[in-house]
């Protein structure tokens, strides 16, 4: 097992599982997470719950103030998030909820809290299937970075490793391998109910958003019933 490994933890579905992949890789856990400004902010009490479930050692919350700028409706007060009735309704192409940068900033202040904490592994939850609308899920993204931040902290373009488990997953996937990683299915739906995905910021999820609607298809392609649905109005 590697010694330390850093998660990058919104508090959502796929860094959940890629925190738990982690919980398996290694001896110690830290995590980081972000507090940009986003509309569903409720998504930070998720990630410190889960963080505390987890037994991270560690657990930091980075305040970056107003840098990030975007027509996003997630950080745009004056954008009106979008609702659908069903996933084919989705807009093929640039999700509108994209913010530019911000998986470029996300992964340089973590790299900067892994040089700190002496770790050399991140792990971030970004899958392709996510990619219809969001460039920076993609693995070309993910190696450019781990090269560019290996180079600028080293020298060399390996001394970063950032580990996503979950790029060639389709949500479906993910899930199953969630409950692998899990105990049970009593640990599973504890630490899944405790997750937050709806970028609404509605508790149990809105149902009607793009983030909700991947997450409530890959349950019920899954076969299992989502834990936080008991909470949904």
């Amino acid at each position: 097992m590697k010694k330390k490994g850093l998660v990058i933890l919104s508090g959502g579905q796929d860094s959940t599982t890629v925190a738990l992949f982690a919980r398996s890789e290694c001896k110690e856990l830290h995590g980081i997470t972000y507090d940009y400004g986003q509309k569903h902010k409720t998504e930070i009490n998720s990630a410190k719950r889960i963080a505390k479930f987890l037994k991270f050692k560690t657990h930091v919350i980075i305040k970056i103030p107003n840098i990030l700028k975007s027509t996003s409706p997630l950080i745009n007060k004056k954008k009106k998030l979008e609702k659908y009735d069903s996933y084919n309704e989705i807009i093929k192409g640039i999700e509108p909820t994209f913010i530019p940068s911000r998986n470029i900033l996300f992964l340089t202040i973590a790299s900067n809290q892994a040089v700190l904490i002496e770790c050399k592994t991140i792990y971030m939850g970004v899958c392709e299937e996510d990619y219809g609308g969001y460039p920076d899920c993609r693995r070309i993204f993910i190696d450019s970075m781990e090269n560019s931040l290996g180079l600028g902290i080293s020298g060399s373009k390996k001394y970063i490793k950032i580990k996503t488990p979950l790029m060639k997953l389709t949500k479906m996937e993910s899930i199953k391998i969630a409950i692998k990683k899990c105990k049970n299915m009593e640990e599973f739906n504890k630490i899944f109910k405790e997750t937050h995905t709806c970028y609404d910021g509605i508790k149990g999820g809105c149902g009607k958003c793009h983030a909700c609607m991947l997450r409530d298809r890959g349950f019920k392609e899954a076969g299992i019933n989502d834990p936080i649905w008991i909470l949904r109005k």
